[in-house]
């Protein structure tokens, strides 16, 4: 789903990913990588309107398909903490260039105006975010099954992104090496804060706990125990703030 918001295009979209050249304080370097985008928009509905928003958002997704929308967007609702009436919807995995071609096909096809129609009265507010998608320091294929996806939001301090780099890079190299058994994705936020996020998905619940071989032994595996610790604190020094929320996926609107 697209642009929706009041006003301008309406759309649907939480994950989750590396840090932008946009952002890269050294500036882009020449041969980059293409980067891979993905888009959320987060919509906040007006009180008591949560269930009439969902049945709106069904009819939507139904549209869109009847219509051979060209990315596949997936709904999530908020698990934890205190703002709860919320819907989240995001796509993946697309390019700059195709943001013009979606615009292009949603304005055809009048997808802003079916939502306007059907759900943009049900809204009181929307968030709209993009990320540039981290493919090298993430493991997460298309073939990955979840029922819900743990979301750490990091937002970075001034003048450390290059480190923040070194050192993602340095703990990625050590799962992988260390074949760590789990699935996950880094992103960065386009503009605002220049978030970073990382993504975790679960099949339920009880694939939650804590993993018998904790990543920290992992980690000391890989480098030793001192330089594991040290590579810790470093990680954890690059950030104003770490929040954490968990999103369940919505199967159940999706169909």
């Amino acid at each position: 789903m697209n642009h929706i918001k009041r006003g301008i295009s309406i759309g649907v979209a939480l994950l989750v990913i590396v840090a932008s050249t946009v952002f890269a304080e050294e500036g882009e370097t020449k041969g980059a990588k293409q980067e891979m985008l993905a888009e959320m928009w987060v919509m906040i509905p007006k009180t008591g309107k949560m269930k009439e928003l969902e049945k709106a958002i069904v009819e939507h997704i139904k549209f869109r398909r009847d219509k051979q929308e060209p990315r596949e967007w997936h709904v999530y609702s908020p698990v934890l903490g205190h703002k709860l009436d919320r819907i989240a919807v995001r796509a993946n995995g697309f390019t700059w260039k195709d943001m013009d071609s979606y615009r292009d096909w949603s304005m055809k096809e009048g997808i802003d105006q079916h939502w306007e129609k059907t759900g943009g009265d049900l809204v009181d507010h929307y968030h709209h975010y993009i990320s540039v998608e981290d493919h090298e320091n993430s493991n997460w294929g298309p073939d990955v099954k979840y029922r819900y996806v743990g979301v750490t939001s990091y937002i970075p301090k001034i003048g450390h992104r290059m480190a923040i780099e070194k050192d993602k890079k340095a703990m990625v190299e050590a799962a992988k090496s260390q074949n760590w058994p789990y699935h996950w994705a880094f992103a960065q936020e386009i503009g605002g804060r220049g978030e970073i996020s990382l993504a975790v998905p679960y099949q339920n619940w009880a694939s939650m706990a804590p993993p018998e071989t904790k990543f920290m032994k992992t980690l000391s595996n890989h480098m030793g125990a001192e330089e594991a610790k040290k590579l810790m604190e470093s990680w954890g020094s690059h950030f104003e703030e770490i929040s954490y929320n968990i999103w369940a996926l919505r199967s159940d609107m999706m169909k």
